[in-house]
């Protein structure tokens, strides 16, 4: 863990940014616990459920698989969810069909 909390606010984003994705976003759902967590798991599913560990970094947000290795980083939640939009077998569904 970095040590580093997540604020009320960022966790306020998180719900906004989700509640605004389409209902066949790659992105499913998030947990969290307590009042000021360090982590922050975001689930997916294609063919079976996957959580990803959502952390701040010094730089801003970083998303991990299960085993730690970080997969996506970015300064800003917005624009943390446009880069796992665009890591491969994470793309949102309705963008695949309108290709």
């Amino acid at each position: 863990m970095t040590g580093m909390s997540f604020t009320r606010e960022e966790i306020e984003t998180i719900d906004r940014l989700w509640r605004a994705v389409a209902e066949d976003h790659v992105w499913t759902g998030w947990a969290v616990a307590g009042e000021a967590p360090e982590e922050i798991l975001i689930y997916r599913t294609r063919a079976h459920w996957r959580r990803f560990p959502l952390r701040k970094t010094e730089a801003g947000y970083a998303l991990h698989i299960e085993t730690g290795r970080k997969v996506a980083e970015a300064e800003t939640l917005d624009a943390l969810l446009k880069r796992v939009e665009s890591i491969p077998g994470l793309r949102v569904v309705s963008q695949k069909a309108a290709q």
